[in-house]
């Protein structure tokens, strides 16, 4: 099977073809986009299954080589991981628990602070003798920063409670991840069949694409996460900041969503650290600042390298459009699936050599 031919094919389709099947590609995501409440809640599980299954693929293909059955060497994989869990909810889940709890008291004591730091901040900006426009304009910036931060805070502690909450969820992932693991090949030759013979290369190329940028995105961006928020965890501990396990996971979460998770999850440590001592809240600052840099300077370019291959730009309006369609899980997924439909559009216009 030659993937050219079709792509060759491609090539060859009049302009007035190639409009059509962008028509065609537009009033589909369209439709997706009107029903997307609907489906969203059901499609959750299954993309968390299909993350859970490529950072475990790796290991399975492992234990394959080692001569066990596909099966056992999920099996295998899922005990590995079952036992990892539960020395996680002996020594590391309670201390986090407690450091949540504690946190969580002091959000409110956060708020009022800040509240009356950005007071402070527009009486000195009353004493200076600026032009009445600007004078208000300042005010109602620090009016929607003021609802912004509490905003933020209620996010927070929503989305940590949401993790451990949603029981449906712990249950069924694993469930549809095994399965997916097991017979992801049986799953791609029965979609492959509802496509026509000739055009069956271009299709298992853009399977390969999807699979390969996909599976390599998400094992590079929880690995980079992992040690960022370990990282962050231990530079926390150093400095003698409260609460550096739980802040540190909220780094590890949310450096999963480029540019703008970073600076989300840095903003609770530097408000607790302002509010115990503001040398404090500097050190935390300086934390955040450097390993940050090392991650973005050392740990992407050789973990991730340029996997993605979008600009800066075009990675950020993704995000914009993810957390418009799907919130926090569509910033996650907004990158990684922009950077494949990209993809795929330059094979499907013949731009791009499909992968053998």
């Amino acid at each position: 099977m030659n993937p050219d031919v079709p792509r060759e094919a491609n090539r060859r389709l009049p302009p007035a073809s190639r409009l059509l099947r962008w028509l065609l590609v537009g009033l589909v995501v369209l439709g997706l986009y009107a029903i997307r409440a609907k489906i969203g809640t059901a499609l959750a599980p299954f993309l968390y299954a299909l993350l859970l299954a490529y950072l475990l693929a790796p290991m399975v293909a492992f234990l394959e080589r080692q001569h066990l059955s596909r099966t056992m060497a999920i099996a295998a994989v899922y005990l590995l991981l079952l036992v990892c869990l539960v020395l996680l909810g002996i020594y590391v889940i309670p201390t986090i628990v407690a450091q949540i709890n504690s946190l969580v008291k002091q959000l409110p004591a956060i708020s009022i602070w800040a509240q009356e730091l950005l007071a402070d901040l527009g009486d000195q900006y009353e004493r200076i003798n600026l032009p009445p426009a600007v004078v208000e304009s300042i005010e109602a910036s620090l009016i929607r920063l003021q609802g912004s931060l509490t905003k933020l805070l209620n996010l927070l502690g929503q989305f940590i409670v949401g993790l451990f909450s949603s029981a449906v969820s712990i249950v069924l992932v694993p469930i549809l991840s095994f399965y997916m693991l097991k017979d992801m090949e049986q799953i791609q030759r029965s979609l492959l069949n509802l496509f026509p013979s000739r055009h069956q290369g271009l299709v298992l190329a853009l399977f390969r694409r999807v699979d390969t940028k996909l599976g390599a995105w998400v094992r590079g961006q929880v690995s980079i996460s992992l040690i960022t928020g370990g990282l962050i965890f231990v530079c926390l501990r150093l400095v003698g900041m409260d609460y550096a396990l739980v802040l540190g996971l909220l780094v590890a979460i949310f450096n999963i969503i480029p540019y703008f998770g970073p600076i989300i999850a840095a903003i609770p440590a530097i408000l607790l650290g302002l509010l115990r001592a503001p040398i404090l809240g500097l050190k935390v600052l300086i934390v955040q600042v450097v390993v940050q840099h090392f991650e973005s300077t050392v740990l992407v370019p050789h973990i991730l390298g340029r996997e993605l291959g979008l600009h800066p730009l075009v990675i950020i309006f993704a995000l914009l459009l993810g957390a418009q369609f799907g919130g926090i899980l569509g910033m996650v997924l907004a990158a990684p699936v922009a950077a494949i439909l990209f993809d795929l559009a330059s094979l499907w216009l013949g731009e791009a050599e499909p992968v053998e």
